[in-house]
């Protein structure tokens, strides 16, 4: 099956890659992934199999296995890599370090069935999105289902650029693929662990966000200027907390989004609504143990306040010559 009949992978590329993709069986659900080593390395999207109890393999040719073990993850980028129980099961998809196709280009997702000849579709590259030096992306012009999650995909010359991701965000469905060279330094790892390490992945992305719904008469008595000056305060904040969330340093970034509250509620006194809501954002902190939940306490302050910012600053008359626009939300 293919979405563009008139664009198809070379043919040998597409004999290469076939033996080597898996249909990953995750608790009445299904994913691909694709097996990229001779010692077994199984790689797929970790939000296909986070939470995982067990996790069956189906083989191109039918054979099944179970998989029972976890060789690495990658949180930020959505990477898993599960390792087969014997080597040389099926043949390794090999991963080379290549450029990225550009916006524009035709590339192809491929979706393990369980049979000899996967399901192709060939997308266009809408954007490559770069979000920081952690991550640069693909987005595609069309979603892809989430059953693909996990599959390789191709560029026009056969070769593997990356991984295929069926990815939510603000409530629009995206299809993307994370590049290949995120994946190759995870296959050198050499311990393994058990399927319970997928548990909190699964915890973390079951978060229920907080996020205050604040009327605008929060922002009763502030000049505009009062209000930009505060949403880009809070904007430059998760400009660098985000990342930092990201890297790994949950306690750094909750410790600049604490002081990036304190120092805006000692200095806003012009703005009373917003120092309350920043009040009780840092209340809520002092009830939480844990740094990934206060620094999360305060993203979902901070974004309620963006939120009724943007939507203050767009009730105003037109934005007029040499003022700043509204601030913009993160998606971080």
């Amino acid at each position: 099956m293919s979405e563009g009949p008139d664009r198809t992978p070379p043919r040998d590329a597409l004999v290469l890659a076939s033996p080597s993709l898996v249909v990953l069986e995750v608790e009445g659900r299904t994913a691909s992934g694709f097996v990229a080593t001779a010692e077994g390395h199984l790689v797929t999207s970790l939000h296909a199999v986070s939470g995982a109890r067990s996790i069956g393999a189906v083989m191109a040719d039918g054979v099944r296995s179970e998989v029972v073990q976890v060789v690495a993850l990658d949180e930020r980028r959505d990477l898993a890599v599960l390792r087969l129980p014997l080597p040389d099961i099926v043949p390794a998809l090999p991963l080379v370090p290549g450029p990225l196709p550009a916006e524009g280009d035709t590339v192809y997702v491929l979706r393990a069935v369980g049979r000899p000849a996967p399901e192709v579709r060939s997308q266009e590259v809408r954007a490559v999105q770069v979000l920081g030096d952690w991550l640069t992306l693909l987005e595609l012009t069309r979603t892809i289902p989430e059953e693909s999650s996990g599959g390789p995909v191709l560029d026009s010359r056969g070769t593997v650029v990356g991984v295929a991701t069926a990815a939510l965000a603000n409530g629009r469905s995206l299809g993307l693929v994370i590049p290949t060279r995120y994946v190759m330094p995870m296959l050198r790892a050499t311990s393994t662990a058990p399927l319970s390490v997928l548990e909190g992945p699964r915890r973390r992305a079951g978060r229920v966000r907080q996020v205050p719904q604040h009327p605008l008469s929060v922002l009763e008595g502030a000049s505009p200027g009062t209000v930009e000056a505060i949403g880009s305060a809070l904007s430059q904040a998760i400009n660098v907390g985000a990342p930092a969330y990201n890297r790994g340093d949950v306690e750094a970034c909750y410790r600049l989004y604490a002081r990036t509250a304190e120092q805006l509620i000692d200095a806003r006194g012009d703005c009373p609504g917003a120092q309350r809501a920043l009040r009780d954002g840092l209340l809520r902190c002092v009830e939480l143990t844990d740094a990934d939940d206060r620094a999360w306490a305060l993203r979902d302050t901070f974004d309620g306040l963006l939120d009724v910012i943007q939507r203050w600053l767009q009730a105003r008359p037109p934005t007029a010559p040499g003022r700043k626009p509204p601030p913009k939300r993160l998606l971080n």
